[in-house]
């Protein structure tokens, strides 16, 4: 029993051993940097304003299980300014990115495997193999368009993720992602105040509607697949 315990540590000290070393290694600690100062940001907002807290946790999650558009809708028709909607988004983004990519690495390396992110990794190679050739022709720059354009199944995470694919060394494709996140973020941030401000002038309730309705036609098709096997299975 003890001879059990002493080997299943010594692979866990091998593996984080592995993990944490390498650029992809240096890359996983900024994201749980990044991670661990949100948390410590909501926790603390928490103690002086329960309802800013709240706004700022729900623009995290909107944008982690549905995206980047009504995440920023959301923090928008919340009252909440252009700096706290669009630096939450910003962080969000980049804490997704500074995970995902390497733990991407790690199960293309076959050092880890995450069963929940097999078939997300799959479809990113997929992916990859649909847009190969103008991503190879257009190297740096294409991939800023690839991450910059917001359509399903682009964005940051996936863009990363080709841009290893496609052999990018790590620290150019982490700084032209984040470049790339950070200036699209802040573009769509401007575009959509400017349409939720419209839509206040007729009613707030509207906004409300129209952002449920949004999100709820999102998670119905980014869950879809689960959806269909959920009622075959019925």
């Amino acid at each position: 029993m003890a001879l059990k315990f002493i080997y299943k540590v010594c692979m866990m000290n091998e593996l984080l051993e592995k993990l944490f070393q390498g650029k992809e290694g240096n890359i996983l600690i900024l994201g749980l940097f990044l991670t661990f100062s949100l948390v410590v940001f909501i926790i603390v907002s928490y103690q002086i304003d329960v309802n800013f807290a709240n706004k700022i946790t729900g623009i995290v999650i909107s944008n982690v299980f549905v995206g980047r558009v009504p995440s920023l809708s959301f923090g928008y028709t919340a009252n909440l300014s252009h700096l706290v909607v669009i630096a939450t988004n910003i962080l969000t983004e980049l804490i997704l990115v500074s995970i995902l990519y390497p733990f991407f690495v790690y199960s293309f390396n076959g050092i880890l495997k995450v069963a929940l992110l097999e078939d997300f990794f799959d479809n990113v190679k997929a992916k990859k193999q649909e847009h190969q050739e103008k991503l190879n022709r257009y190297g740096k720059f294409g991939l800023f368009i690839f991450v910059f354009i917001p359509f399903w199944m682009t964005g940051p995470i996936v863009g990363s993720i080709i841009g290893y694919l496609i052999g990018m060394k790590h620290y150019v494709t982490i700084s032209i992602v984040f470049v790339a996140t950070a200036i699209a973020v802040t573009l769509w941030g401007l575009f959509l105040q400017e349409i939720i401000d419209f839509l206040l002038v007729f009613d707030a309730q509207l906004v409300w509607i129209l952002l449920f309705i949004l999100v709820s036609t999102l998670l119905i098709y980014r869950f879809k697949n689960k959806i269909l096997k959920l009622l075959r299975k019925e």
